[in-house]
């Protein structure tokens, strides 16, 4: 199976640290190191590890940064020819305070190359092929135009509103571009900070079922709940949930994106049951947090063994 993905590009500059600064306070850093990111670019190297084809539309600086992401992004076995270049750009990059518990805080350097991605550089020849077509729209017009080409095409469309509308709407993505983008998806995936700005309602269950009746996704919604698990909304009263794993956390950087990688590998590309799927996308996730850096480091057999060890 061939998975294209469309979305954020980046470097994380990791400052390790005793502890997270206060309010005009300030911490050591014990280390500093580099590692390649970006929300999609994690989705689509941990998919590549599970053995899937994929392939990144984004487009980066020619910085120093911009370069150690296509090193990286093509040693990891994404295909890279989407890869775009700013000339004189600046790649988008963060900056992760992380503390010994795992806790942490980001601060992100935008750049000026991944929302210069423009609607005439993506062509309908990305699509050759694919059957899973995955984005966090960053940026939005283009993944809207691959979203309308996979819906013609019969292309599976995944949905990761990773940023509340909020956020997104800072970096030129609209409301009404994130709603034309549910409308075109199969399956939404979401953060409890986006299920409380897009509903007002604060608990997950109830926020989760009020969205799916407002715009019912072929797929549903799924939504991760940190350390209480995920849960997957199925119709107006249906639900799955799949509990956390307990693990001791030393980077939750990327979780996320583990998480992610694990359910379109379970579902889309294994087809396995949902309620299967939330558990293998789970332990992609605790597994993720163990490790330092926002890729996801393990094989497919390390996955099934931390499964068969806590019993799933």
């Amino acid at each position: 199976m061939k998975v294209l993905g469309l979305g954020t590009a980046a470097m994380d500059i990791v400052l390790q640290c005793e502890s997270l600064p206060r309010e005009d306070g300030f911490a050591f850093v014990h280390y500093e190191s580099l590692f390649p990111g970006g929300s999609c670019a994690n989705v689509l190297v941990a998919l590549a590890r599970m053995g899937v084809d994929t392939s990144l539309v984004a487009k980066i600086g020619d910085d120093k940064y911009g370069e150690a992401f296509r090193e990286d992004i093509v040693r990891s076995g994404v295909c890279a020819r989407y890869l775009f270049t700013r000339p004189g750009g600046i790649t988008l990059h963060t900056f992760v305070t992380l503390a010994p518990n795992g806790a942490r805080a980001i601060f992100c350097h935008l750049g000026d190359s991944l929302l210069d991605l423009a609607e005439d550089e993506v062509v309908p020849e990305m699509l050759q092929g694919v059957k899973v077509f995955y984005t966090d729209m960053f940026p939005g017009r283009p993944a809207l135009k691959l979203a309308r080409l996979s819906r013609e095409l019969g292309v599976r469309v995944f949905f990761n509103l990773e940023c509340a509308p909020s956020f997104m709407q800072l970096c030129r993505v609209t409301m009404a571009e994130i709603e034309e983008m549910i409308s075109l998806c199969d399956l939404l995936c979401m953060s409890r900070e986006g299920l409380f700005e897009l509903t007002g309602v604060e608990d997950p269950q109830v926020a989760g079922q009020t969205l799916y009746q407002r715009y019912r996704p072929t797929e549903g919604i799924v939504s991760t709940c940190g350390t209480q698990g995920a849960i997957w909304w199925l119709g107006d009263k249906t639900s799955i949930f799949a509990p956390a794993f307990n693990i001791q956390a030393i980077d939750t950087t990327g979780a996320g994106d583990a998480f992610i990688a694990g359910l379109i590998y379970a579902y889309f590309c294994q087809e396995m049951g949902r309620q299967r799927a939330l558990e293998f996308a789970n332990a992609c996730g605790a597994i993720k947090c163990t490790q330092l850096g926002a890729r996801f480091k393990a094989s497919l057999e390390e996955v099934n063994s931390f499964l068969t060890r806590n019993n799933q």
